[in-house]
């Protein structure tokens, strides 16, 4: 059986129904949230101390992001080279995790971490292009030169890969750490 002609869909319905999926598709995109505003509501949970470590997906975004926009580093770190980006005092972090920002390659790159108590440090380091672990504890200090590769700003990440624990009321008790970042010549 042959349908007659005017059953088939005529040029109106095409350009209908390519609207209609360009909207659709549009809409999507709007809805979606800013790589921007993501950024900027990191930023402050890591200031604030109020977030765990970031996911790898949400440390590639912060490292893409401050890639895209150089001056968002130089707001975080308040105009200076280099700087710890999430919570801590005078370098001391009581988290599991400490975030690391170099403007440039000219800034300091020996990051340095110690224990302040004479509990050993297990430690995981890693920029968009290197990794390293290693341990801190009593006299002897964690101490690594960050590569001068990678993409800049550079996003370091410390993490502690031990040293959590869970007191057994449901709070969790973090061993601190003293992170610090020098010169070469230092």
């Amino acid at each position: 059986m042959k349908l007659p002609y005017r059953a088939r869909p005529g040029l109106g319905f095409g350009i209908f129904a390519a609207v209609a999926a360009a909207s659709t598709v549009f809409f999507g995109w709007g809805w979606s949230r800013p790589a921007l505003d993501e950024v900027w509501q990191i930023q402050l949970e890591l200031r604030l101390g109020t977030r765990d470590a970031l996911a790898s997906d949400e440390r590639r975004l912060l490292q893409d992001t401050l890639e895209r926009h150089p001056l968002l580093a130089a707001n975080m770190l308040e105009d200076a080279e280099y700087g710890i980006i999430s919570a801590q005092r005078g370098g001391m972090v009581d988290m599991d995790y400490a975030y690391v920002v170099r403007q440039t390659p000219d800034a300091p790159n020996v990051l340095t971490i110690s224990s302040p108590t004479a509990a050993p440090l297990h430690l995981a380091v890693r920029t968009g292009v290197a990794e390293t672990t290693g341990e801190a504890g009593g006299d002897l200090p964690f101490v690594w030169a960050i590569p001068d590769t990678g993409p800049f700003p550079q996003l370091t990440e410390v993490r502690l890969v031990t040293g959590a624990t869970n007191d057994g009321a449901g709070s969790r008790k973090v061993r601190p750490m003293m992170v610090e970042i020098r010169s070469a010549q230092n």
